[in-house]
């Protein structure tokens, strides 16, 4: 595995023009045409955005590119130590323009893209979001490694994404020590763990209603995505009950039991019902 900075060479020589972002994103088509297809939307008013807010976050862009550099292979190291996985694809550190922060991507063994503007200059947040992708890619490389193919996997359902969503937050608590609510937001966000905890029956009631009433695409933004949280008035509230899912599974059984779950034929049957059980 090597790990790209291309966000260095921006930094260094930045320059607040329009010209300046579109010749740097030419420079790595590949990398900037799935980033703009499936991670940030609305290029060019996220572009007027950034060349507003980047000029002030350069030095702290940079000292978040460094720390993404030096962890990484730590992170790396520690999941490699502890289950029969190898990470061979790449690491891609960028300057984006506030889509996503962070993903993997192209298939069951890899790539992760990291993207330094989303980042706050918080060295445990940093280190557990760099410990939650790659506990994506050890799931699939674990998965993998056990036979059971990409095919075989429902992608676009919930139950998916809790699977993911759980699996990757439990394996990032195994490999980094810090405050729990860090593991959900990367950041210190305690009030928002201390709602999940203090409501979690109404949370998951809320959930299994939504699971009957409303699209995959409704349910990925309320409880998935950062412009979701209209029911609670908190985003992201599905990686709560994903992580309680997975801490149940690993109570009854094992992580590895936890990872290869979705190998079941009745995958979604079965996360159905621990929903149900963890009322």
């Amino acid at each position: 595995m090597k790990i790209y900075d291309l966000a260095s060479p921006f930094l260094n020589l930045y320059e607040p023009s329009k010209d300046y972002y579109e010749n740097y994103f030419n420079e790595y088509p590949d990398i900037y045409n799935y980033y703009f297809e499936h991670h940030c939307y609305k290029k060019e008013n996220k572009l007027e955005h950034a060349l507003i807010t980047h000029p002030k976050m350069v030095q702290q862009m940079q000292w978040i590119t460094q720390k993404f550099i030096s962890l990484t292979p730590q992170i790396t190291q520690a999941y490699e130590k502890r289950f029969p996985i190898k990470f061979t694809k790449d690491t891609y550190i960028f300057v984006g323009l506030g889509g996503s922060n962070a993903y993997t991507y192209l298939s069951m063994d890899p790539h992760v893209a990291f993207c330094v503007e989303k980042f706050e200059p918080d060295e445990n947040g940093l280190h557990v979001i760099i410990a939650h992708e790659f506990g994506h890619a050890t799931h699939h490389l674990f998965t993998t490694y056990h036979g059971i193919e990409a095919k075989d996997i429902q992608w676009s359902s919930p139950f998916t994404w809790l699977l993911q969503e759980g699996v990757a937050t439990y394996l990032s608590t195994l490999v980094v020590n810090v405050d729990q609510d860090i593991y959900f937001a990367y950041k210190r966000d305690p009030e928002w763990l201390t709602f999940c905890e203090d409501n979690k029956a109404s949370i998951v009631t809320a959930f299994l209603q939504d699971l009957q009433q409303k699209t995959f695409a409704e349910i990925f933004k309320e409880w998935f995505s950062i412009n979701g949280g209209q029911t609670f008035g908190y985003s992201r509230i599905g990686y709560y009950i994903a992580y309680v899912l997975v801490q149940h599974l690993v109570a009854n059984e094992s992580i590895e039991h936890a990872m290869l779950y979705w190998g079941h034929a009745d995958f979604e049957e079965r996360m159905l019902e621990l929903i149900h059980n963890i009322l």
